[in-house]
C-alpha cells in the first residue's frame, strides 16, 4: 500500500467492523444513530477547534508522507474523518457490552473518584505542558461538573459500561494509534506532554479517548432519554 493512504486506511480499518455490524439484531445500533451523530456532532466540533489549536501552535504536527494532501484548517481530511470513526467504535462498543453484558458490576465510586484524582494530581504535577494540562485538566472539570450536576445519577447508572467500553477500545487504539504514532503520521512535541509512551503511544492520549467518550456517551444517553437539557 502506498505510504499516502495510510491514515485513510486506518480510518477504514477503524469503523468497518462497526459499522458492519450495526445491523446485528442484538444490538441493533443502527436505530441509536438519530441519538448518536448529534452526540458525535456536538462533542467532535470542540475536539477539532481542540485539534486545529494544537495544531497551530505545535503541540502536535501531521507528516504528509502518509497523508493524501489535502487539509483544511491545517488538518488532513483524514483527522476530520478519525473524528467520526474513533467515536462512533467506542460508542458501538459501549452498547455492545449493555447489550450482551448488562450486570457489569464494578466499584463505580472508586472508578470516579479515582478518574477523577488521579486528573486532578497529573493537572497539577504537569501544569504547563499543554497536552498534559488541558486533557487532565478537561477530564477534572468535566468529572467534576457531571458529580454536582442534575447529570449525576444518570451517569452514575452507565458508568460501569462506559468505563469498561474505555477499556475494551484500547485493543483497536494499541493497533490504530500505535501506527499513527509508531511510522509516525502525527508527531508530538514532547516538550508539552508527560513523555511517558505505552509502546509509542503517548499516555494523555488514552485519557484524550476516555474524555471524548465520556461526553458523547452522555449527550447520547440525555438524547435517547428524551429528556431536556
Amino acid at each position: 500500500m502506498p505510504d499516502a493512504y495510510m491514515y485513510l486506511f486506518l480510518d477504514a480499518f477503524t469503523i468497518i467492523g462497526p459499522l458492519a455490524l450495526s445491523f446485528d439484531k442484538k444490538v441493533a445500533f443502527y436505530k441509536d444513530w438519530k441519538y448518536l451523530f448529534p452526540s458525535l456532532a456536538l462533542v467532535s466540533s470542540f475536539y477539532l477547534i481542540w485539534d486545529v489549536w494544537f495544531t497551530k501552535t505545535g503541540i502536535w504536527e501531521f507528516n504528509y508522507r502518509y497523508l493524501l494532501g489535502p487539509s483544511f484548517l491545517n488538518l488532513p481530511f483524514e483527522e476530520y474523518g478519525f473524528f467520526f470513526v474513533v467515536p462512533y467504535a467506542c460508542v458501538f462498543i459501549y452498547r455492545c457490552l449493555q447489550a450482551y453484558f448488562p450486570n457489569i458490576k464494578l466499584a463505580t465510586e472508586a472508578l470516579y473518584y479515582g478518574t477523577l484524582l488521579l486528573s486532578l494530581v497529573l493537572t497539577i504535577v504537569y501544569w504547563g505542558k499543554l497536552y498534559t494540562t488541558v486533557t487532565f485538566g478537561l477530564i477534572t472539570l468535566s468529572m467534576l461538573i457531571v458529580r454536582f450536576s442534575f447529570l449525576w445519577e444518570n451517569v452514575r447508572s452507565y458508568f460501569n459500561h462506559l468505563w469498561m467500553a474505555w477499556i475494551v477500545s484500547m485493543i483497536p487504539m494499541f493497533y490504530v494509534n500505535g501506527e499513527l504514532t509508531r511510522l509516525p503520521v502525527l508527531i508530538y512535541n514532547n516538550s508539552e506532554n508527560m513523555f511517558v509512551r505505552i509502546g509509542t503511544i503517548p499516555f494523555e492520549d488514552f485519557f484524550y479517548n476516555f474524555l471524548y467518550i465520556f461526553w458523547v456517551v452522555i449527550i447520547f444517553e440525555r438524547l435517547k432519554s428524551k429528556t431536556q437539557f
